[in-house]
């Protein structure tokens, strides 16, 4: 576990190791950020968390489901949360997918001051190795496009890479769990037998979707990269208790057991299933879906 001053550093730092930089999140862009996105997500998504003392004042990887189609906005109110909880002074780095990255550079180049990076293990190792904490979406594409009745479900794409670093890290996993987000666009398809039959999978990673939605100001479409209006779901965001996979798992875990397929996929039932049923509780007290 790092010290305290290790984990609020936030200057840069190249990892000969893992041979990634870690961008230095400034501090005025996520301070002018927060406040525009908090308007919107307190009054358009009335959104709201619970659980937000659980956060960990020390490192941890946190893991959500990912939601609403191509707006990631459960993501965006855990991290309005997250600054309303901790301050500016403790930076959350986001890994999100490469497409972001790659659609223009004053916006690459916003992301990055935020703190959000490309989604891959490398970027991921550098930033546990600078101390600090980072948010992923496993689900990336496919949980996001999955259809609107099954929004109570997690599976986050089957992904267990988060399992093995937290082994080999020693790290605990926070999970965080979102109702409403997935209310935001109606998904009536995923659409994974026509995205095969298209190659997407091959063009674009981590991506087997072609999804039919509805929603504004299209009514219904099937083009996923459309700009979209979301609807106005209350968003009820819940921080779960951290998990600690030696104590959860009853065993004296050591990075070698990363590379344990049996003791991963324990991990990962495990996380996964409190997530599901915590979910499902929270979708339990909607009395009717946008309105909540």
């Amino acid at each position: 576990m790092k010290s305290e001053d290790a984990q609020h550093s936030s200057a840069p730092r190249n990892s000969r190791k893992y041979g990634h930089t870690v961008p230095e999140i400034r501090t005025d862009v996520v301070r002018r950020s927060h406040r525009i996105i908090s308007r919107i997500v307190k009054s358009y998504f009335r959104s709201e968390i619970r659980g937000a003392e659980r956060l960990p004042s020390s490192q941890t990887i946190i893991v959500s489901h990912h939601d609403g189609g191509v707006l990631p906005i459960n993501g965006l109110c855990l991290g309005v949360h997250w600054y309303d909880h901790f301050g500016f002074d403790r930076p959350l780095y986001v890994l999100t997918h490469d497409l972001l990255h790659s659609l223009w550079d004053p916006f690459s180049r916003l992301l990055a001051d935020s703190g959000l990076l490309r989604a891959d293990r490398n970027a991921m190792d550098a930033v546990l190795e600078r101390g600090q904490s980072v948010l992923i979406f496993p689900g990336a594409a496919r949980e996001s496009f999955r259809p609107f009745w099954h929004r109570r479900n997690i599976d986050l794409g089957g992904r267990k890479g988060f399992i093995a670093q937290a082994i080999r890290w020693g790290l605990p996993i926070t999970p965080v769990v979102s109702a409403g987000s997935h209310e935001t666009v109606v998904v009536l398809s995923g659409g994974h037998d026509f995205a095969k039959m298209l190659g997407i999978p091959k063009i674009v990673r981590s991506a087997d979707v072609w999804p039919l939605l509805a929603g504004l100001p299209w009514g219904v479409w099937a083009l996923p990269f459309l700009p979209q209006i979301p609807l106005p779901a209350k968003i009820t965001t819940e921080v779960l208790p951290p998990i600690h996979l030696s104590e959860a798992l009853g065993r004296d875990l050591k990075p070698d057991h990363a590379s344990d397929p049996e003791i991963v996929q324990a991990g990962f039932d495990l996380v996964v299933g409190r997530m599901r049923k915590r979910l499902g509780e929270l979708y339990d007290e909607r009395k009717y879906p946008v309105l909540g």
